[in-house]
C-alpha cells in the first residue's frame, strides 16, 4: 500500500498539536461542566469522574496495549518490506481485540452496581452504564490507530482524537445542561454527562472505518523486499506477548487510580480526617479539575512517546543503531523541554491558573494540589517516553517491574498520607508525585544499561533546568510586583489578566534562554515541518 509517512518528529508534532485541540476542546467542556454540576456542594461532578475513572481501568485491561504492540509489529514488517505480512497482522489484531473489547463493554454495563459499590459511590451506577460502551468503541478504534501509527502516518490518529472530542462537547455538555434544567438527580446528570463521551467515541470510530475504506480504494501496488509471511498462530502470539505485558504495566497504574478513588474516599471518612461522604466525593471532584491540568503536558509527551515507538522498533529491525541512539536523545531532550517549565509554572501560578477558570473558593481548595502535581509533571513525562523505549528495545518486561514498585509506592503513600489530618486530600499529589519518579529514575536505569549510554546530562536536562530556573523568577516577580502595583483582588477580571500577562512573559524569557543556552539544536529543529526556515530564522547553527 502506499503510505504517508512522516519522521517521528513530525508525527510527534501532528499528535501533539491534535492533543493541544482536544485539551482546548476539553477545557470547554470541563470547566463549563464543573461549574455547572460541580462546585463546592454538589457530588455530581464527582460521580461522573468516578464512573470515567473506572472505564478507563477497563478500557487499559481490555485495549490499552494493542496500539503500541501493533505498531512495532508493523513498523518492523514495513522495514523489512513484508507488506503482506503487515495485513495478517492488522486481521490478527482485530480478531482477538475488539471481541475483548466487546466482552468488557459487557461485563462493565451488567456489573456497573458493582464497579460502583467498590467505590462507595452506589449513585455513580447509571453512569458507568451510560460510558460501558465506549470501551468495544475503542478497541476498533486501537486496531486502525496501531496500524496508522506503525506506517508512520499520525494524521487519522489525530483527527479521530478530535472528533471524540468534539462529540464529548457537545453531546456531553449539552445533556448535562438538559438535566440541569429539568431538575434531574445528580446519579441522572452524571449518566447523562457521561453518555458524551461513548458517543463520541462511536463517532471515531466510524470515521477511522470510513477511512480505512477511502485508504483501501485509493492504495496503490508498492515493491515488495520480502514475500515472507509468518503463520496467523505465531502473529497471535507474538501480539499478545506484547500486548499483555504493555497492558499489564499500564493497568498498575489505571487500578492504582482506581485504588485512589476507593482510597480518597475511605480515607477521607476515616475518624482521624472526619469528612462525611458527600464532603469527600466534593473533594475529589475539585482534586479530579486539577489533575485535568496537570494531564496537559503529559498529553504532548505521550502524543511523542507514541512516535517514537515505531521509529526505534524500526531502527532496530533495520539494524540503524546510530539512529536508535540520536532518537533517544533527541526524544528525551525535548521531554525536558517542554515539562520542565510546565511543572514550574504548576507551582509558582497553581491557584491563579485555577482562579481563572473556577471560583475563589475552589481555587483556594485546589492550588496545593496542582502545586503538588507540579513536581510530578516532569516524571510522567519521563516514564511515558522511557515506557515506549524499553518497548521498542523489546524489553517490555522492564517498564512492568517498575510500574509496579510506583503502584505499590502510591498505594501505600495515599493510604499512611490521605488518612493524615495534617495532609488529607495533599497526600493524592504527594504520593503521585514520589510514585512516578521512582518509575522514571528505574527506567532510565534500564535503558543505560541497555544502551550502554544515556545522552548527556547537561545537555538533556542541565540547560532546560536552568532556563526553567531563571523562567520561575521572572514570572514570580512579575506576577508579584503586578499583583501589589494593581491591587487586585482574587477572581477578578484584573486578576485573571495578571495571571496571562504573567504567563507570555515565561513563555518569552523561556524560549530566549533556551536560545542563549544553546538548548534547542539545529538538527531538532530540521526534523519539524519547514524546520529549515525555522532554524535560520532563530539564527541556529
Amino acid at each position: 500500500m502506499q503510505r504517508k509517512k512522516q519522521n517521528f518528529i513530525q508525527g510527534a508534532v501532528i499528535l501533539m498539536v491534535a492533543s493541544l485541540i482536544v485539551k482546548v476542546i476539553g477545557a470547554f467542556f470541563q470547566i463549563p461542566l464543573q461549574n455547572m454540576i460541580g462546585g463546592e456542594e454538589s457530588p455530581a461532578f464527582g460521580l461522573f469522574s468516578a464512573a470515567y475513572r473506572i472505564y478507563t481501568a477497563m478500557l487499559i485491561i481490555s485495549t490499552v496495549g494493542l496500539p503500541a504492540a501493533l505498531s512495532k509489529m508493523v513498523a518492523e514488517a514495513t522495514a523489512c518490506g513484508r507488506e503482506r505480512e503487515v495485513r495478517r497482522i492488522v486481521r490478527v489484531a482485530a480478531g482477538i481485540f475488539v471481541p475483548v473489547g466487546v466482552l468488557a463493554t459487557v461485563v462493565l454495563f451488567f456489573g456497573a452496581g458493582t464497579f460502583a459499590s467498590w467505590i462507595k459511590n452506589p449513585d455513580a451506577q447509571l453512569a458507568v452504564m451510560a460510558i460501558a460502551p465506549s470501551v468495544a468503541m475503542v478497541a476498533i478504534l486501537s486496531v486502525f490507530r496501531g496500524y496508522y501509527q506503525g506506517r508512520a502516518n499520525m494524521v487519522p490518529t489525530a483527527v479521530s482524537q478530535v472528533i471524540e472530542a468534539m462529540g464529548k462537547l457537545f453531546a456531553g455538555l449539552g445533556l448535562a445542561y438538559y438535566a440541569k434544567q429539568h431538575g434531574m438527580e445528580d446519579a441522572v446528570v452524571a449518566a447523562l454527562t457521561v453518555l458524551g463521551v461513548t458517543l463520541g467515541e462511536v463517532v471515531a470510530a466510524g470515521y477511522m472505518l470510513v477511512q480505512a475504506g477511502i485508504s483501501r480504494r485509493r492504495s496503490e501496488p508498492v515493491h515488495l523486499l520480502s514475500d515472507a509471511i509468518r503463520p496467523t498462530r505465531e502473529l497471535a502470539k507474538t501480539l499478545l506477548s506484547l500486548s499483555i505485558p504493555i497492558t499489564i504495566s499500564s493497568a498498575v497504574m489505571s487500578l492504582t487510580d482506581l485504588i485512589d478513588v476507593a482510597l480518597i474516599a475511605a480515607r477521607l471518612q476515616s475518624p482521624a480526617v472526619g469528612m462525611t461522604a458527600e464532603a469527600a466525593t466534593t473533594a475529589y471532584g475539585i482534586y479530579t479539575g486539577t489533575v485535568n491540568f496537570f494531564n496537559l503536558p503529559q498529553t504532548l509527551i505521550t502524543a511523542l512517546a507514541v512516535s517514537v515507538l515505531p521509529t526505534i522498533a524500526s531502527a532496530r529491525a533495520s539494524q540503524n543503531f546510530t539512529k536508535v541512539s540520536k532518537t533517544i536523545g533527541t526524544t528525551l531532550r525535548l521531554t525536558m523541554i517542554i515539562t520542565l517549565p510546565a511543572g514550574a509554572g504548576f507551582v509558582l501560578l497553581s491557584g491563579p491558573i485555577l482562579r481563572m477558570f473556577y471560583s475563589v473558593g475552589v481555587s483556594e481548595q485546589g492550588g496545593p494540589l496542582m502545586a503538588m502535581l507540579g513536581i510530578a509533571v516532569p516524571a510522567v513525562a519521563l516514564v511515558a517516553v522511557t515506557n515506549a523505549t524499553l518497548q521498542a528495545f523489546g524489553r517490555i518486561d522492564l517498564p512492568l517491574t517498575s510500574m509496579f514498585l510506583g503502584a505499590v509506592v502510591k498505594m501505600l503513600g495515599d493510604y499512611y498520607l490521605i488518612g493524615n489530618p495534617e495532609f488529607g486530600i495533599l497526600g493524592a499529589p504527594i504520593s503521585t508525585a514520589v510514585c512516578y519518579w521512582v518509575i522514571a529514575l528505574l527506567n532510565l536505569f534500564h535503558i543505560a544499561r541497555l544502551s550502554h549510554a544515556l545522552p548527556p546530562l547537561g545537555k538533556t536536562a542541565g540547560r532546560p533546568l536552568a532556563a526553567t530556573i531563571g523562567m520561575g523568577a521572572a514570572t514570580y516577580i512579575c506576577h508579584t510586583v503586578l499583583l501589589r502595583v494593581l491591587g487586585t483582588a482574587p477572581g477578578t477580571v484584573l486578576d485573571k489578566l495578571v495571571t496571562l500577562i504573567a504567563i507570555a512573559v515565561a513563555a518569552v524569557v523561556y524560549v530566549a534562554l533556551l536560545l542563549m543556552l544553546r538548548a534547542i539544536e539545529r538538527e531538532d529543529v530540521l526534523l519539524l515541518p519547514k524546520g529549515e526556515k525555522i532554524a535560520n530564522l532563530l539564527h541556529l547553527k
